[in-house]
This record gives structure tokens, C-alpha cells and sequence, in this order.
């Protein structure tokens, strides 16, 4: 191969990294025009459709809380599981969020289970936290919910109860 042939060869091949390295619409970038590694959109946080709370922390989603908070303390026979949960709440992954989320409480049906945006008039907050209700504090019978428990789940429903 002749070294015109290689220059070329090699020029041609610079060209396509450099084209390969900078593809895409820059999405990516983070405000500093750096990579913007940690999962989003690249924006700043100011619409909050980026994984995050705008502070760094990660969004909550309802298959989290499921799997954290609602299946190991709630969602079994005889509580909110099972053929006949309490109140006829089922905290079951597959059915939590149309069971829950702007659905009336059956104690006090001015309020809902969960009203998105609304953690303070949340029910199940009220009931998480022992105030305002009627009936004992759940999990009943059980020990009450970390105080990290519950406000992760008073920042999901300030964040809309967002189901994904």
C-alpha cells in the first residue's frame, strides 16, 4: 500500500471517529456541554421530567415503593393482599395504583387515598403517620413505617404519585 493510500486510509478513518464520537443531538450534554452521566435528559433539573427531583435526588415511582414499602409491610392475606383486602385496598403490585391513587378512603371518603400533588390530605399518609383517622396506625399490629418510609412516600405524592 502506497503512503498516499495510507494517509488517506487513515485521514478517512479520523473522520468517521470523530463523526462516530460526536453523533447524536447533544442531549446528553449536561449545561457544561460535559457528558451528562447521571441518567437524564441533560437539562438542569427545572422540569422535572429528568429521573430526579431537581436536587439530585431520584424520583419515586410506584413500582419502588411496591417493592420497598407497600409488599413487605402491607400487601398480604389478611391486611391489603389476599382474597379480601381490608377495606378492599389491594396494595398487590399489579393493582396498587388503581386501588389507591385518587380513589375516596373508605373511612373518610372526604379525603382520598392518595390525592396526587396533596401528601398532607393523603389518607394513607394520615394512617401511615397515626393522625387525623379513625382506626389504629398502619401497618396494624405491626411497627409503624420508618420515618424515611413515609416521606418517601409523601415525596412521591407531592411529586404527583407518578406511576412510572
Amino acid at each position: 500500500m502506497s503512503e498516499k493510500v495510507r494517509w488517506l486510509f487513515g485521514a478517512v478513518l479520523i473522520v468517521g471517529l470523530i463523526f462516530v464520537g460526536c453523533g447524536g443531538d447533544g442531549s446528553t450534554l449536561g449545561p457544561n456541554g460535559t457528558p451528562d452521566n447521571n441518567g437524564d435528559n441533560g437539562d438542569n433539573g427545572d422540569n422535572g421530567d429528568n429521573g430526579d427531583n431537581g436536587d439530585g435526588t431520584p424520583k419515586v415511582i410506584l413500582a419502588d415503593l411496591s417493592t420497598e414499602i407497600f409488599t413487605p409491610n402491607c400487601a398480604f392475606s389478611g391486611c391489603h393482599g389476599g382474597g379480601s383486602p381490608a377495606n378492599g385496598m389491594s396494595l398487590v403490585a399489579d393493582v396498587i395504583a388503581a386501588n389507591i391513587i385518587d380513589m375516596p378512603a373508605t373511612a373518610n371518603a372526604a379525603f382520598k387515598r392518595i390525592d396526587p400533588n396533596n401528601p398532607d390530605d393523603s389518607y394513607i399518609v394520615m394512617k401511615l403517620e397515626g393522625r387525623g383517622i379513625t382506626g389504629g396506625q398502619m401497618p396494624l399490629g405491626g411497627s409503624p413505617l420508618s420515618t424515611a418510609e413515609i416521606q418517601k412516600i409523601r415525596d412521591w405524592i407531592a411529586d404527583g404519585a407518578p406511576t412510572e
